[in-house]
């Protein structure tokens, strides 16, 4: 099968992980052809194109520099879709946008997994842009956890009911874990140090100023503990610098930026800590998952789903800060509890890679035959 998916630019996300994970999955059967269409400019700095596999996925960059807003980006789309002929598309984030018309005049069938609750995911007119493409032509949106779906079909009708729990690529060790572990062993203090880390952008959404709060209150109750804060600190300036400006505990709350090697510090952590507002299902909860480490979450989009209580995690009651703390103190009281293997075995049951390709692959079909018997 001929597959090409589209993204609108390389992020940090998890939506654009979750793509070149089921890009690299997808292009290990020979059977098939896949490409991956990135609509803006590729750097090679880019912490995410250095994930994809090059050898076996064909990397089209249309190099637009505002991720594609303008009619030459439908031309181009146009072109490159004309040409190789897939035999499906399948659009992550804004791609859908800018994919919809040369995919309505080729008549090429598209799934677009939406990544975040539906309202969350764009504004109200482009919501009804793609009320409008699902409904009239051959667009099939995918929600990827239950309270997702409920979104979707709030937003958009109960008859787009087609939900695939998002997979993840379980996390390996680098090159450079011995130099992650000497740097985590430093900041112990004793053998009863924890260490907990946040794997997000430092954006709004996530939260981050409620949970350096929470941080820096137990850090001042005298707790034994570090949070390393892991991921970019460019999209929301005014908000990164306000987080920085909020911590008080230096020696404590680490800012160490993107990092290629995130598993390596996972590896090195006794918990995964998410504070988030909003989510649809985040795949940093599920690469948590593979390497066996805790989950300690505030309950938004999917995470409920995926949280066993004293199995795999905690979940606060709210957004709050208070009800946050409550669960960082809940897991120090029983982090004995927590055993990697059962962790690692929720993941490998439920949200592999593997495991949700093969999904995606049978509805690929079901809407490839259905357009053929037409």
């Amino acid at each position: 099968m001929k597959i090409v998916h589209i993204l609108p630019r390389f992020d940090t996300g998890g939506g654009e992980k979750f793509c070149i994970d089921m890009c690299n999955e997808l292009a290990k059967d020979k059977n098939n052809e896949v490409y991956l269409c990135v609509i803006s400019e590729i750097l090679d700095t880019e912490i995410l194109a250095q994930k994809v596999d090059r050898e076996l996925v064909n990397l089209v960059p249309l190099n637009k520099k505002s991720s594609g807003k303008s009619f030459k980006t439908f031309i181009d789309m146009y072109k490159f879709l004309k040409e190789i002929k897939p035999d499906i598309t399948h659009t992550h984030l804004r791609a859908q946008v800018y994919g919809s018309l040369p995919l309505i005049l080729l008549g090429i069938p598209n799934i677009h997994t939406i990544h975040n609750m539906a309202q969350k995911e764009t504004g109200a007119k482009v919501r009804s842009f793609y009320k409008f493409l699902y409904k009239n032509f051959k667009f099939t949106p995918v929600s990827i956890s239950d309270e997702v779906l409920d979104s979707t079909k709030e937003v958009y009708g109960e008859e787009f009911d087609v939900k695939i729990d998002n997979g993840a690529k379980a996390l390996k060790k680098t090159s450079e874990y011995s130099e992650v572990e000497k740097f985590v062993e430093d900041l112990k203090s004793s053998s009863d140090t924890k260490i907990f880390i946040s794997v997000a952008r430092l954006m709004p959404q996530k939260n981050i100023l409620m949970m350096i709060e929470a941080f820096e209150q137990l850090i001042s109750q005298g707790y034994d503990i570090h949070l390393l804060l892991v991921g970019s600190f460019l999209e929301d300036k005014e908000y990164a610098d306000k987080c920085i400006a909020n911590i008080v505990s230096k020696n404590r709350i680490h800012i160490l930026g993107e990092k290629l090697n995130v598993s390596d510090y996972m590896y090195n952590s006794d918990a995964l800590v998410m504070s988030s507002i909003y989510e649809g299902m985040p795949i940093i909860i599920l690469e948590a998952m593979s390497a066996g480490i805790p989950i300690l979450s505030t309950p938004v989009g999917g995470v409920p789903d995926t949280i066993v209580e004293d199995v795999n995690g905690y979940l606060s009651s709210d957004v709050s800060t208070q009800s946050f703390i409550e669960i960082i103190k809940k897991f120090l009281d029983k982090s004995s509890l927590f055993k990697p293997s059962k962790i690692v075995d929720i993941f490998e049951e439920n949200y592999s890679i593997e495991s949700t390709v093969k999904k995606y692959y049978s509805l690929y079909e079901s809407k490839v035959s259905r357009v053929l018997k037409k």
